[in-house]
């Protein structure tokens, strides 16, 4: 799965930055000067070497005037959906996904036995979605799906499995 490739790269690409300051806080490290002091028999002076200062982190949520945080799909992870068929013998799907008057993905396709087709739905935004699967001579299955904003910026998989008398939906994040 492409996830956890990211989360392993990610896990490994915070070890270089172990120790580093944010970009919002003062340098804590002392820089050399050009000239040095002279040696002095009385004690270092325990003065800040920083006259920065940072204001704290607002704790406060956003006000109603302000517009919601936008989200923003990866286009390396999308909404993804995986047609596959279950059954001993060929069987023709038809998937669809609608939102209003919106279709985002309007396939038809004969799959062989234990064949599988993946489908990038499109969805951009969060909302609900209205799937369908119908196979030919067969079952079907219309359901509701609720795409929230984690999926749509982190992606999700929906699995449309087709058996020999049933067609189930399951999905992970």
């Amino acid at each position: 799965m492409r996830r956890r490739t990211v989360l392993s790269a990610l896990a490994l690409a915070a070890l270089p930055t172990a120790g580093c300051t944010a970009p919002d806080e003062p340098d804590a490290t002392p820089t050399s000067s050009a000239t040095t002091a002279p040696a002095s028999s009385e004690p270092p002076s325990a003065a800040p070497t920083s006259s920065a200062t940072t204001a704290p982190a607002s704790s406060e949520p956003p006000s109603a005037d302000e517009p919601p945080a936008r989200t923003e799909p990866t286009p390396d992870d999308p909404i993804l959906f995986v047609l596959s068929n279950e059954t001993g013998s060929e069987r023709t799907v038809t998937l669809r996904l609608t939102r209003n008057d919106q279709t985002f993905v309007d396939e038809t396709v004969a799959l062989d036995a234990g064949d599988s087709r993946e489908y990038d739905s499109g969805v951009r935004s969060p909302g609900q979605y209205e799937l369908l699967a119908r196979v030919e001579d067969g079952p079907e299955r219309t359901m509701t799906l609720d795409i929230e904003a984690f999926d749509v910026t982190n992606g999700s998989n929906h699995f449309v499995s087709v058996a020999a008398d049933e067609v189930r939906v399951y999905w992970e994040e």
